[in-house]
């Protein structure tokens, strides 16, 4: 009956593994069919932290910052003595024994033999090998910890960006909301007109055609604020379907005191980018120094306890050995060459990995800056034509009004028609124009590298000069 039982017992963890998936399924979609959120209000400082807290990036980052470090520490144990106990239980087909005499037998070899020995041993590290091969870990560990800075950096950037996307696309709600009030203003003018007979019902059809367009202006401009929104929570981590409530950031004042040579220089010092290319040099040449020396001898030092209490009648049961190993590479097959030259490419390929980084950081950092000073100036010009436009616009409303215009003959319909488009696209160019300086301020101080640290304790580094720091200490 046993081997029907196991054979059950077989094919049911079988069809249990087979019907099981490959691996565990525990995260959710945050955005969930049919879901019916409350409205949640939200700074821009909330939205940041909010992001940086959900981020998936940067969760990942982290993880592979820890993962950095346990390779830092699993190098350093190279340093350390190891110490081993190897217990051993020999049966022998049969033993050897021999007769002294009537009644006496000299056991020999015993059939079952028992042995237990305890080794301990310490390389020494003669040739810097084993310091090499730390340092080379922790500049990965650098490396790992600036990527983090980089991802905070470029999220804090898509966050302000995506927020003050939303209330853009707000702003140009209400700008909808007052080209369909002012259409419905000139439907009533126009009927009113016809009724008193100083109209046509051509004024009547062309003014409800207008308001059907300033119509699906605003549902267009609607369509746009949820999209922006969506774009927004998927940032800070909530359900898509989330309607935000956003308190407009403070004003910020036009800073002209940074010019670009300044910018580009701060952004040298402490973009992450430029930071992992010299991390990533040392790595490359700690590298190079590692194949350069794995031709040399490596050293260590080891004692051993032996205790066999079966040894037999002319063994001896227990007994130590101290021994110092020299390993010396005579014929490796080529394979020393093979890794020093992949080692000088790695050199030489980090090295123009940090120029190109440099050269992306130069043009990031000019087309932000050229951006800001490029909406700064339009947003006066904005604000020039914005005071125009509406001033037109209330002359054309009150010679509409009157049914009268100022080109002998023509249309007061045409004429307030062509004042209102004109205010609809100074308003437009206004929002976003201010809008513009705003994005661009923030893609300005994340090309210099404003929003990689913080002294909140997280997996990156609190500040760029602590990559110098850390520099040091792996040299």
């Amino acid at each position: 009956m046993k081997t029907p039982n196991a054979l059950v017992i077989c094919v049911a963890l079988t069809a249990a593994l087979m019907s099981a998936p490959l691996f565990a399924q525990t995260e959710v979609p945050t955005t969930t069919p049919g879901s019916r959120p409350a409205e949640r209000s939200l700074t821009l400082a909330g939205a940041v932290e909010a992001a940086l807290r959900s981020s998936p990036a940067l969760q990942a980052s982290g993880r592979e910052v820890l993962k950095a470090r346990g390779g830092v520490n699993e190098s350093r144990t190279a340093f350390l003595p190891t110490l081993s106990a190897d217990l051993a239980l020999t049966h022998l087909d049969e033993g050897v024994t021999a007769q002294l005499g009537p009644g006496q037998t000299l056991t020999i070899v015993k059939q079952d033999q028992k042995s237990a020995s305890v080794t301990a041993a310490l390389p020494l590290d003669v040739f810097g090998m084993i310091r090499a091969a730390t340092s080379l870990s922790e500049f990965q560990y650098l490396i790992a910890r600036l990527d983090y800075n980089r991802l905070r950096n470029q999220l804090v950037q898509d966050v302000t960006a995506a927020y003050y996307d939303v209330l853009r696309t707000e702003a140009f709600v209400n700008v909808a909301n007052q080209a369909e009030a002012n259409a419905q203003e000139r439907v009533r003018i126009s009927e009113a007109h016809l009724k008193a007979g100083t109209g046509t019902k051509f004024d009547v059809v062309r003014a409800q055609t207008e308001l059907a367009n300033a119509q699906q202006g605003v549902l267009s401009a609607r369509n746009r604020v949820s999209l922006a929104q969506a774009a927004l929570n998927r940032l800070v981590g909530f359900d898509q379907a989330t309607p935000l409530k956003l308190a407009a950031p403070p004003a910020q004042p036009v800073d002209d005191s940074l010019q670009i040579d300044a910018a580009l220089q701060e952004a040298y010092r402490t973009r992450p980018e430029v930071l992992q290319a010299d991390a990533g040099i040392r790595a490359a040449e700690k590298g190079l120094v590692l194949a350069n020396r794995s031709v040399l001898p490596s050293i260590g030092l080891a004692w051993n306890l032996q205790h066999t209490p079966d040894t037999g009648a002319f063994g001896k049961k227990t007994s130590w050995s101290a021994v110092v190993r020299a390993t010396v590479p005579l014929f490796d097959a080529g394979l020393s060459n093979a890794r020093k030259q992949q080692a000088r490419a790695g050199v030489e390929g980090a090295r123009f990995n940090r120029q190109q980084a440099l050269d992306g950081i130069a043009l990031d950092v000019r087309q932000a800056y050229l951006d800001h000073r490029d909406a700064t100036e339009r947003l006066k010009v904005a604000e020039a034509g914005l005071v125009q436009a509406t001033e037109a616009y209330r002359l054309a409303q009150v010679r509409y009004k009157a049914g009268v215009t100022m080109t002998p003959g023509g249309s007061p319909l045409l004429e307030i028609s062509d004042a209102q488009t004109a205010l609809t696209q100074a308003q437009t160019n206004h929002i976003n124009a201010m809008y513009d300086i705003e994005t661009a301020r923030t893609r300005l101080l994340r090309a210099i590298g404003r929003f990689a640290y913080t002294d909140a304790p997280n997996p990156g580094l609190s500040r760029p000069g602590a990559a110098n720091a850390h520099r040091d200490t792996a040299r």
